[in-house]
């Protein structure tokens, strides 16, 4: 089972509780504060059938979806509750108390505090595209969360080493726009903006600089800070730790950078 890290970081106890009334015990395996994603075992809850993943890198701004989960909201009845809206952005970066979250889905469906954290959000075809996380208070109808394929790095990460463990390239990068491209006379339009690089980091070793833009990693385009994330932590977890990233570099000069991890 899959929830929001900030609901069981400081639980010293996991009970799962089911729409019908059932309750298990629960054991916490691993967390995921940078994804906001916690996987847990239920123990003797064979009877539970599981949901479909979906793809979130499918989505696109405007189709339906829906949010589940448990909001109290000082109602009487256990009962999941369901809101339909729609995708309102992608990639969209937040800060939360517990640090920034990178390239969640925001959504016009209402996710309300206490008990939608950690519900699923679903396409129309029941498949999980995410995973509820925060709200903006004070705003109507600004809901995230946390895509599904970040979750299933998570989930393959606790699974494979008993921890959450994430390579690191050693930038600050931010995703590139048209209006950004036009506004700092780049010759792209798309990929992720260097906007600083850590000294003695894997991309200070290979040469990377701030300016950079990072067009591709192993000839697969990018256009999101999240996408490199997933695929240097995809190869990571597959045992490797060497890169050819393709970077523009001022005019149009175009370098095939070799990294190591």
């Amino acid at each position: 089972m899959v929830t929001a890290n900030h609901v069981v970081q400081d639980a010293t106890e996991l009970i799962v509780v089911t729409p019908g009334g059932d309750e298990y015990e629960g054991e916490l395996l691993g967390r995921d504060p940078e994804f906001d994603a916690a996987l847990i075992r239920v123990s003797g809850a064979r009877s539970i059938k599981s949901v479909k993943l979906g793809d979130s890198d499918k989505l696109k701004v405007g189709q339906m979806v829906i949010a589940m989960g448990y909001p109290p909201l000082g109602l009487l009845g256990g009962e999941p509750t369901v809101t339909l809206g729609v995708v309102s952005a992608i990639s969209r970066s937040i800060r939360t108390p517990v640090g920034v979250l990178e390239g969640l889905i925001q959504t016009d469906a209402a996710i309300n505090p206490g008990g939608n954290s950690g519900g699923p959000l679903l396409n129309l075809d029941g498949e999980v595209i995410g995973m509820n996380t925060a709200i903006i208070a004070g705003a109507q109808g600004i809901g995230f969360a946390v895509p599904i394929n970040l979750v299933k790095l998570t989930i393959d990460e606790i699974l494979r080493f008993g921890r959450v463990v994430r390579p690191r390239l050693g930038i600050y990068g931010i995703d590139l726009n048209k209006p950004m491209a036009k506004y700092f006379k780049l010759p792209v339009d798309k990929g992720v903006l260097v906007v600083g690089v850590v000294p003695g980091s894997p991309a200070d070793d290979a040469g990377i600089r701030q300016g950079d833009v990072i067009t591709a990693i192993d000839d697969e385009e990018l256009s999101s800070i999240v996408q490199l994330k997933v695929h240097l932590t995809k190869k990571f977890i597959d045992g490797v730790n060497t890169f050819d990233l393709m970077v523009t570099r001022g005019g149009r000069t175009r370098y095939r950078i070799k990294v190591s991890i």
